[in-house]
């Protein structure tokens, strides 16, 4: 009796989820854009793959609320068809700050997005340069290693600390060494950010390692 409940109550949920799903989907076309951006953000919550499509579509909307909700939502959902649209969004997108959004959602798509973030630590937007460094660096690209490399000395401080960053998580030997050359470096904000980046939980063997490479540099 208990399982047949279990069960019973099981199919209720599962009947509600969808059901929620198909109404927050038909709200994407109202007319309200507050309204939007909520099922967004709901469809996103629920990972509702049937939404994806019309999330895409409303990352060209005319309110910079709703794209930023539906770029973060395709993000949760995790659909590799978003990763073509999400990068010529962010192209386009006049708006920093949802840019960055999109960015941050192509970066939750994992693997799939790695060739896009790498053009985008390019970007001429600075907050767009550090969330694809993050993002980078959460997937654990080794192939991004070198555009990586190169960002340390980029002009603005938080795109530098967000490369050394994603350096230290990838822990690739020809990261790790550029960091050490940081540690050394005249310039004393590229070194505050590359001794931070030695600092923190979970990144001892990387740490060792640049010590080493620190060693060898000395000798």
């Amino acid at each position: 009796m208990r399982r047949l409940l279990a069960t019973g109550i099981g199919v209720l949920f599962v009947f509600a989820c969808v059901s929620e799903s198909a109404r927050l989907r038909q709200q994407l076309n109202s007319a309200d854009p507050a309204i939007r951006a909520d099922a967004c953000e709901r469809l996103g919550q629920l990972r509702d793959k049937k939404a994806a499509p019309l999330l895409i579509k409303l990352l060209q909307d005319t309110v910079p609320a709703v794209r930023f909700s539906a770029a973060l939502a395709l993000g949760n959902i995790g659909s590799a068809e978003a990763v073509a649209p999400l990068t010529r969004a962010i192209e386009n997108e006049p708006r920093e700050d949802v840019a960055m959004a999109m960015t941050r959602a192509l970066a939750d798509l994992g693997p799939p997005a790695i060739e896009p973030l790498i053009k985008l630590t390019g970007s001429i937007k600075p907050l767009v340069r550090m969330t694809a460094c993050r993002g980078l660096g959460r997937i654990g690209a080794h192939q991004a290693v070198e555009p990586l490399v190169r960002r340390i000395d980029d002009p603005d401080p938080n795109v530098r600390r967000a490369a050394i960053f994603a350096l230290r998580r990838i822990g690739d030997e020809r990261g790790l060494e550029a960091i050490a050359r940081r540690v050394q470096s005249p310039d004393w904000r590229t070194e505050e950010n590359a001794e931070q980046a030695l600092s923190g939980r979970g990144y001892e063997e990387q740490l060792q390692r640049i010590r080493q490479i620190l060693r060898r540099f000395h000798h």
